[in-house]
């Protein structure tokens, strides 16, 4: 069965996690399984080099311990993201729940709720595979002592539901740090430290309260940006895109941060109030003497985007920003036009 797939097991050193590339070979469909953002140029490009098309991109729970690469892989591909709906995150464009069902051609990515690591934690079971994120490790389990974490909780989302996969089903874990790749649902039911071999309940309620384990490194980083699709909740756009050297950020990651950055048009005054509207909060500076004259009075670390029609003045506008000495300024990539088109309110007079 596995020649019928395309799939690709990716690392990423620093956390030690694992990124999932899973396609339909027929339709070229693709979705990536808790991508890093650090690490997403590699990702872009073996998509890139496989001919394959992204179409979903998908969390396996709330990470602690690196950023999500999702919401920029959505910007550069306008892929779907997806992560539990006990997130609560509003950015994302599905919010799963147990028993959905992802199409890529003809095949299905099954998603199991499996909270306990988090009360935020899914698997995709697909083909003869499952990933189970931090639920199920290879011979061990993810810790269960924040993030509404539950050792009870863990206990019958891996006994009850991963542990009822045929045994034969390849089990990729989200994190490995003994040098593992891959295991069965069988194999773990025989040999995992923590919950195989019949283990009781109580045994591993013990096992779990007596690790007294340090919090992840990049937790105060990662957790709130990870409930922001990768972007920051505090209004500074993280990690902006690099085009000829000009920032670049989405207009999805523009919605998120609206109100809290300081959005400038730069378009004629008919245009903004024309048939594409203009954001709620943005002000007009049209490009040239009426932009130079407002960016000269302007406090130099203000987060600053510029908008257009379709991204080219705004990136014009982008690149003067910077030659003034704006530390933090962006270009919306696809401008009014996209902004639109993702039906995003407009205001007009």
């Amino acid at each position: 069965m596995s020649q019928k797939i395309i799939f690709q097991q990716l690392f990423e050193p620093e956390s030690s996690t694992y990124t999932y590339l899973i396609a339909d070979p027929k339709t070229q469909q693709a979705a990536l399984i808790d991508p890093v953002r650090e690490m997403v140029g590699r990702d872009l490009k073996l998509i890139d080099e496989l001919g394959l098309k992204l179409i979903y991109v998908l969390d396996t729970h709330i990470h602690a311990d690196h950023i999500t690469g999702a919401g920029e892989l959505r910007k550069k591909t306008k892929a779907k993201t997806g992560v539990s709906q006990n997130a609560g995150v509003d950015c994302v464009d599905i919010q799963l729940k147990d028993g959905d069902q992802l199409t890529l051609g003809d095949k299905k990515i099954q998603v199991l709720a499996t909270p306990g690591h988090t009360d935020t934690c899914l698997s995709f079971y697909f083909e003869d595979r499952v990933f189970t994120g931090d639920a199920l490790l290879i011979r061990g389990t993810g810790r269960t002592d924040f993030q509404q974490g539950s050792a009870e909780r863990l206990y019958d989302s891996v006994t009850k539901k991963l542990f009822t996969l045929p045994d034969e089903t390849l089990l990729y874990p989200g994190h490995d740090y003994k040098g593992f790749t891959s295991s069965t649902i069988g194999t773990e039911k025989k040999h995992n430290s923590r919950l195989g071999g019949e283990r009781s309940k109580a045994d591993f309620i013990k096992i779990m309260s007596e690790l007294k384990l340090a919090h992840p490194k990049k937790i105060q980083e990662a957790v709130p940006a990870n409930l922001s699709c990768g972007y920051s909740q505090d209004g500074r756009l993280l990690n902006p895109s690099m085009n000829d050297g000009v920032p670049e950020v989405s207009a999805e990651e523009v919605r998120q941060v609206q109100g809290k950055v300081r959005l400038i048009d730069v378009r004629r005054a008919d245009e903004f109030n024309g048939e594409l509207g203009h954001i709620q909060g943005a002000e007009l500076a049209t490009l040239g003497p009426e932009l130079i004259e407002l960016l000269e009075k302007g406090d130099r670390e203000q987060e600053i985007v510029f908008v257009c029609r379709s991204g080219g003045r705004s990136g014009v506008a982008t690149a003067e920003s910077l030659q003034m000495g704006y530390a933090h300024s962006a270009n919306m990539v696809g401008g009014m036009l996209y902004w639109n088109e993702c039906q995003f309110p407009v205001e007009k007079k």
